[in-house]
């Protein structure tokens, strides 16, 4: 009985910053889309849509064997029309419910899911981008928002009831300090963007995500612009010692070929070493990923190889994770 049960239509959301997100629970109420069951070696998607997904439970998956894979039925589904920005999930009530943001931009998910009663921890690395984000964080009355300078962290952080971090640092894999190319939504550890022809450097505190969050974790989201490997290392003991129940990434591969990523390291890493599994979401378009893109790990590995000296922005895709290993409360 190695199976997930009830997959909320809610999860099937990819948020994007910059763009609006389109509810597709009506659509698909009662339609059979997908959950992972193990037979023989292979994943096949099955999975029926219900229920909040504050209420739903998995089953652990303890299969010897299996195929892994980055599915594609999000993808296939054609869940939304573009890029997406605050997800509904983040819109109903959180219950005190942790929130991990990494990439907060114009802070909209991170504000929206404060006030919607999540524990928040979130990330922003970009100084510019802090400066405007922490005057809304100390002005608001509807919840308790903290400014935390990464540097003065020695200890995690308890999550706040009715409240939330603004972490003013980046996440990465250890302690350390690193220039940032500041380039609004395009800042990087990596790269300077694109359209920026005399990039300005800032000198940013780096911090591994499990020094700073040592709690279950309900919605764990990053946009780091190619940096993603460096957070996810740095916060595998929060994945080791408690429950993360989602992901949601972007996956970037100029930004990643950039970083000096081996693909095919990273892709085994989501699943081997972190336990989920994954499904690419954004529709098809010239700048998404295929909708028939391999799925296999060694073949997807080879696909992103082949989008990562990409032109300009170049192609990329977001990843929705789910936590194939652990019960999800």
């Amino acid at each position: 009985n190695n199976r997930i049960e009830n997959m909320p239509s809610k999860m099937l959301y990819t948020p994007r910053r910059r763009h609006a997100w389109r509810p597709i629970g009506p659509f698909l109420s009662g339609i059979v889309v997908g959950a992972v069951m193990m037979n023989s070696g292979n994943i096949i998607i099955n999975t029926v849509i219900s229920g909040p997904l504050a209420d739903n439970k998995i089953s652990s998956i303890t299969a010897s064997s299996y195929t892994p894979q980055v599915f594609n039925f999000i993808k296939e589904l054609q869940c939304r029309g573009g890029h997406m920005d605050v997800p509904p999930l983040l819109k109903t009530p959180g219950h005190g419910k942790v929130v991990v943001d990494i990439g907060l931009d114009n802070g909209d998910e991170f504000f929206e899911a404060l006030g919607s009663g999540y524990s928040v921890y979130g990330f922003e690395a970009n100084p510019l981008s802090i400066e405007k984000l922490r005057i809304r964080c100390e002005s608001a009355s509807a919840y308790n928002c903290v400014y935390v300078n990464a540097a003065n962290i020695t200890d995690p952080l308890p999550p706040i009831l009715n409240g939330g971090y603004l972490i003013e640092g980046g996440a990465g894999s250890v302690r350390s300090a690193m220039n940032m190319s500041l380039s609004g939504p395009g800042s990087s550890f990596i790269e300077v963007a694109p359209d920026v022809k005399k990039p300005i450097y800032k000198m940013v505190t780096i911090l591994p995500v499990s020094d700073v969050v040592d709690t279950d974790v309900f919605f764990f989201k990053l946009d780091v612009q190619g940096f993603e490997f460096e957070v996810l290392k740095g916060a595998k003991t929060l994945f080791d010692n408690h429950i993360v129940k989602t992901v949601l990434m972007e996956v970037y591969p100029r930004g990643l070929g950039n970083a000096g990523v081996d693909f095919l390291e990273f892709l085994k890493f989501i699943w081997d070493d972190l336990g989920m599994f994954c499904s690419s979401t954004n529709p098809v378009s010239s700048k998404t990923f295929k909708i028939d893109h391999p799925s296999s790990l060694p073949d997807l590995d080879e696909y992103l190889k082949t989008l990562s000296n990409s032109t300009w922005w170049g192609t990329f895709d977001d990843f929705y994770c789910f936590n194939y290993r652990k019960i999800w409360k």
